[in-house]
């Protein structure tokens, strides 16, 4: 595999890996709004993993969100290191045949 093929590679695996992220992350901030709406609290934090990535805080009949950048990024940079985990080992295996 030529060196530019292998960047290549290596950047679509790191854009999978952020878009995976991102979906995650959306849909459990997504499921966490609709916990707090039916729980009625008067603050939630939403975590995913164990890490708290957002906060929702009652503000009269809404919920105004806060996210928490710091864990987002680290949520983040694990699933880009998992999918370029993923896609070296799928390199490789390919090559083995």
């Amino acid at each position: 595999m030529s060196r530019k093929k292998k960047i290549f590679a290596l950047i679509i695996a790191l854009a999978v890996g952020f878009g995976l992220a991102m979906l995650a992350m959306s849909v459990v901030i997504y499921f966490g709004y609709t916990d707090a709406y039916a729980t009625n609290p008067e603050s939630l934090n939403v975590s995913l993993f164990g890490l708290d990535i957002y906060t929702l805080t009652k503000a009269g009949e809404q919920y105004n969100g806060a996210s928490i950048g710091q864990n987002m990024g680290i949520i983040c940079a694990v699933y880009m290191a998992a999918a370029v985990l993923i896609e070296q080992i799928i390199i490789r295996a390919a090559g083995r045949k």
